[in-house]
């Protein structure tokens, strides 16, 4: 029996508040930065618009509709986020197409019925999404070391079974800024996650709350202006998440070290849950 979306949540609530307790969740935390950087800076172009929140559901939905379909047509895409606040019908053919040009997605016409649209990832979109995983889950071992990512993710079957479970959490509309609210400021921006993500390694690293750091540095990491930059930290100043000085210094509040570990708890609970599902599936 397929679990309801308020069972999931309840699961990834109870494995992000043990996640949160490990010991290794900054050690975690470290290794996707790491991680995450070396794939970012292969493709910054690429990253920086699908770590937008929106978008990013959009890629986990096209996977997990390609992987449990037969055949996927756009129009289980379009028809899944029609009515739905995520993003809008024309903003939506914008970024399949974007994905079409950018060669991350091939299109072509059903043989039975010539006005559907078929889709199916590049091989080259493949190799992306696996080195992304990637970044999610070896960090995720750290926390969890009796699984054995790294064989996993030799395996051919790994990313179908991955998708099956992970983009049924997209199905189910569980998404992260949903379920940490305050994480919206930062992660419904383009570059938002790596924007976060090197606000709290740098805490973590340093151990304090108290960074010298400058929007130069930060726009540098993600790939992004740093107009762009000032306006989040501006959006998050508001919201008494951090105060920045003078540029060069920002001083995160207790209220977003908070939040930082609500989502990236959340974010390794989602990555577990999806390990684990995938390795039952494949067992079964």
């Amino acid at each position: 029996m397929t679990p309801t979306k308020h069972q999931i949540e309840l699961e990834l609530a109870q494995r992000a508040t043990k996640i949160r307790s490990s010991g290794r969740f900054h050690q975690a935390i470290i290794k996707h930065g790491v991680l995450i950087d070396e794939t970012y800076r292969n493709h910054p172009m690429f990253y920086k618009i699908i770590f937008r929140n929106s978008r990013f559901i959009i890629c986990s939905t096209l996977l997990a509709i390609y992987y449990t379909q037969g055949e996927a047509a756009l129009k289980d895409v379009k028809a899944f986020f029609k009515g739905k606040d995520i993003i809008s019908e024309n903003a939506l053919d914008s970024f399949l197409f974007f994905l079409r040009v950018g060669r991350w997605l091939e299109v072509k016409k059903d043989d039975q019925d010539r006005r559907t649209l078929l889709f199916r990832p590049t091989p080259n979109a493949l190799r992306q999404t696996h080195e992304l995983v990637s970044s999610m889950a070896l960090p995720y071992q750290t926390l969890a070391p009796e699984i054995p990512v790294a064989d996993l993710l030799d395996q051919s079957w790994f990313l179908p079974a991955f998708f099956k479970v992970y983009g049924q959490l997209m199905i189910q509309e569980i998404y992260l800024n949903d379920l940490v609210p305050q994480a919206a400021l930062f992660i419904t921006k383009d570059a938002g996650h790596m924007v976060l993500l090197m606000l709290f390694m740098e805490s973590i690293r340093h151990n304090s709350h108290m960074l010298f750091l400058s929007s130069a540095e930060i726009a540098k990491f993600s790939s992004v202006s740093r107009t762009h930059i000032n306006r989040i930290l501006l959006a998050a100043e508001k919201s008494g998440l951090l105060t920045t000085k003078n540029n060069v210094l920002i001083e995160l509040n207790s209220s977003f070290i908070e939040m930082a570990e609500r989502y990236f708890s959340l974010y390794m609970a989602m990555v577990g849950y999806s390990l684990d599902g995938a390795c039952q599936q494949h067992n079964n």
